[in-house]
C-alpha cells in the first residue's frame, strides 16, 4: 500500500511557506543487496528556511516507528493547548 499526503501549513494569503509530508510507500532506490525497491516511511515537516524528516530507520521496526509518530502527536498537542492557554493572558 502507498500512502503519500502533503498539506500545506500556511494559507494562500500568507507569504510564508510550510508543508507536511506523510509517506509510505516503495522508495525509487533499492534495498541493499537486492535489486527490490525498498520500503520507506517517514514525515517531513518544512518551513521557509528548513525541513525535518523523520524517517523509519532500517534498524526500527514498524511498532518503534509507531511510537515516534504517538510522542510527536502528543508533543505536538500538548504544545499547542499551553499556547492556547496563553491567548488569554494578554
Amino acid at each position: 500500500m502507498k500512502y503519500n499526503k502533503r498539506v500545506w501549513l500556511n494559507s494562500e494569503s500568507s507569504s510564508s511557506t510550510g508543508s507536511m509530508v506523510c509517506f509510505s510507500g516503495l522508495a525509487n532506490w533499492t534495498e541493499a543487496g537486492s535489486d527490490k525497491p525498498a520500503k520507506s516511511r517517514f514525515v517531513e515537516i518544512a518551513d521557509c528556511h528548513k525541513k525535518v524528516r523523520i524517517h523509519q530507520g532500517e534498524m526500527d521496526s514498524l511498532e518503534e516507528f509507531i511510537k515516534k509518530i504517538e510522542l510527536m502527536k502528543h508533543m505536538l498537542t500538548e504544545f499547542q493547548m499551553i499556547l492556547e492557554s496563553e491567548t488569554g493572558e494578554q
